[in-house]
């Protein structure tokens, strides 16, 4: 009948904010609403992000490599990676406008209130916890799988020399630190994520997917340094998941990378070497 199911809106769509998931609907099984429905963007900008986000990866690989032992210049630095953390963002939002998809629907559920917020922050801040001592973990096996064909404490040398060292680059790296916790967790966790759990039609296909991409994303850290901060992004995976939403993410992403600043600041102050050199 006429006006029969016009105006009627989705379930999970008259809840609001507060009850918008990752996936819709919201409270389907986490097998199942990852892929329901078509896709978040058209496949070929998929592609081009993929291919962009790989391309610059190995770029500034070269490039680091390339300045060998000599100083890098970090504010530059810093302030090209802030640039392109929210171009790859704004990226990852044209590729949504095109299918009319809304923002929320990367970010997932948004609990209001301080409450929500202190309880996002104490989850996070636990994630983290758990999520150092399984990264030491999985470091110490790949030193004993491999020998010494891969090392995770290599990854102390490029670290520490992108580590800031004036008040200045401080601040900046703080600025840096919170712009990849949100820009970030929008494009692998909320639009690469969601986009591949769509496209293999699983949830575990997006958290897989996405983390190998994020940990290609950081070529600069060399194969050891790709391995774990893949595993890494699977767990952020995973967290977005069981969140349904992206805010805890965010949150435990920027605490890791300004924490890690703060103490490679403490570590060169008292002369301290990653690599123990």
């Amino acid at each position: 009948m006429p006006g029969e199911g016009q105006g009627k809106k989705p379930a999970w769509e008259m809840k609001g904010s507060e009850g918008m998931t990752m996936v819709e609907p919201p409270r389907a099984t986490s097998g199942q609403a990852c892929w329901q429905g078509g896709l978040l963007a058209p496949w070929w900008h998929t592609a081009l992000m993929v291919v962009l986000i790989i391309g610059l990866s190995v770029a500034g690989a070269r490039q680091l490599h390339s300045f060998g032992n000599q100083p890098l210049h970090l504010v530059a630095n810093y302030s090209l990676t802030i640039a392109y953390e929210w171009i790859l963002a704004a990226l990852a939002l044209w590729g949504i406008h095109m299918r009319k998809i809304p923002l929320r629907q990367l970010l997932g559920e948004q609990r209001p209130g301080p409450r929500a917020w202190l309880v996002d922050a104490g989850l996070a801040l636990g994630y983290w916890v758990i999520a150092v001592m399984l990264l030491a973990l999985l470091g110490k096996a790949l030193v004993e799988i491999s020998g010494s064909h891969i090392d995770p404490q290599k990854i102390g040398d490029v670290t520490q020399r992108l580590a800031p060292v004036s008040g200045f680059e401080m601040t900046l790296f703080l600025v840096l630190s919170i712009s990849a916790g949100i820009c970030e967790e929008l494009v692998f966790r909320g639009y690469l994520q969601q986009q591949f759990a769509r496209m293999g039609r699983s949830v575990w296909a997006g958290v897989v997917l996405s983390a190998l991409v994020f940990g290609c994303a950081h070529g600069y850290e060399g194969v050891a340094g790709v391995l774990l901060i893949a595993a890494y992004g699977a767990m952020f995976g995973v967290l977005a998941v069981l969140r349904r939403g992206l805010r805890t993410g965010m949150i435990a992403h920027a605490w890791h990378d300004s924490i890690s600043g703060a103490a490679l600041v403490l570590l060169r102050h008292y002369g301290v070497h990653l690599a123990g050199k």
